[in-house]
């Protein structure tokens, strides 16, 4: 299987599941029960990102899931929700 087949296998259906308003307020306001909740939303996209795909020698595709790779993108995710401000 290689990777943009892994990445398109879990699709809820068609049907994209949004956030709510009320866990993107919380998150924004620094809330680590809404932080979990939106990293957990985006955790499959997350993994796609940080995968990669190696070929041996004798071209078989393996899907390499970097786990550093992994983190640093989840704690950039939490970053910028902690940075974003709603003027209004």
């Amino acid at each position: 299987m290689n990777r943009k087949k892994y990445c398109k296998k879990i699709n809820y259906k068609g049907k994209q599941r949004l956030l709510s308003k009320r866990i993107i307020f919380a998150a924004i306001r620094g809330e680590e029960k809404a932080l979990k909740i939106v990293v957990q939303h985006y955790d499959h996209y997350i993994d796609c990102l940080a995968s990669r795909e190696l070929y041996d020698r004798h071209g078989n595709i393996y899907i390499y899931h970097d786990a550093v790779l992994k983190t640093e993108l989840q704690n950039k995710l939490v970053t910028g929700i902690l940075k974003f401000r709603i003027s209004g």
